[in-house]
């Protein structure tokens, strides 16, 4: 299995219900492609270093995922250059998934192992 950080930056603009359709999206892609989504963090507007598609705010949201086959990166990243509420997207690929524990509502974290330093970790399978 491979393991994924996908970083979306979407528009400010879009409602609560918006953005999560496009997070929706995404994780709906990954379903089909028989892969798993381990945590959701939606990490709120912030201030850009610079301009976007005409935007100076952006909604970070970061998802982590694994998927079986490496090729199914292509298609996540297929979506989200066409998909207009995205302004920037970056996929990451990891050797181990660390999910990063933080306080508040707005994280979702599924089926992943929890340690004391404040991270979660999901082991690959050795090659």
């Amino acid at each position: 299995m491979n393991f994924y950080e996908c970083v979306l930056l979407l528009k400010p603009t879009l409602s609560e219900e918006e953005s999560s359709s496009v997070v929706g999206k995404f994780e709906k892609i990954v379903v089909e492609r028989n892969g798993t989504v381990h945590a959701v963090q939606h990490l709120g507007k912030k201030k850009l270093a610079y301009e976007l598609k005409k935007e100076r705010k952006a909604e970070y949201v970061i998802l982590y995922i694994e998927l079986p086959n490496a090729s199914d990166e292509l298609e996540l990243e297929r979506s989200a250059r066409l998909d207009e509420r995205v302004l920037k997207s970056m996929i990451l690929k990891r050797k181990k998934l660390v999910i990063p524990q933080t306080e508040g509502p707005s994280e979702q974290a599924t089926g992943a192992e929890s340690s004391s330093e404040g991270v979660s970790e999901v082991e690959g399978a050795a090659i």
